[in-house]
């Protein structure tokens, strides 16, 4: 049996008068004050029909209950250099493109040229570690 349950929200009342404004609106007309009306508060359009925000309630489902057990066939996860090549091909074949109207992204900027005495020094200390090592070479 299926059943269906609509809700409406029901109109708002208006809102009560306030004795005190009206009451000043009272005392400024006795003083000669011209007070224009105000414009009346129209009510709200009345609610469609209930269409589509429904709960529906299904009573007395029913239930296949069966003694032999549930058998899952799940497939064992690839590991290891395959799966990491698959990772690889995939992301390749999909690259990420940029927001479309957008300019592409500037080249990066080329390397700075190394600095001839950094170079010595540092060619300097790999000889200087070569000549200790050579003791601990077999």
């Amino acid at each position: 049996m299926n059943t269906k349950k609509c809700t409406v929200e029901p109109t708002p009342e208006p809102p009560p008068s306030d004795p005190c404004k009206e009451q000043r609106i009272q005392q400024k007309i006795k003083a000669g004050i011209k007070i224009c009306p105000s414009t009346p508060i129209e009510p709200p359009s009345p609610p469609p029909p209930c269409l589509a925000l429904c709960i529906e309630k299904i009573k007395n489902v029913p239930v296949e209950v069966s003694q032999e057990p549930v058998v899952c066939v799940v497939e064992r996860e690839e590991t290891g250099q395959a799966r990491c090549d698959k990772i690889k091909d995939i992301k390749a074949a999909h690259p990420d493109n940029s927001w479309p109207g957008c300019l592409p992204a500037p080249p990066p900027p080329p390397a700075p040229e190394p600095d001839l005495c950094e170079v010595q020094a540092r060619q300097a200390k790999i000889k200087e570690c070569e000549e200790r090592m050579k003791r601990y070479k077999l």
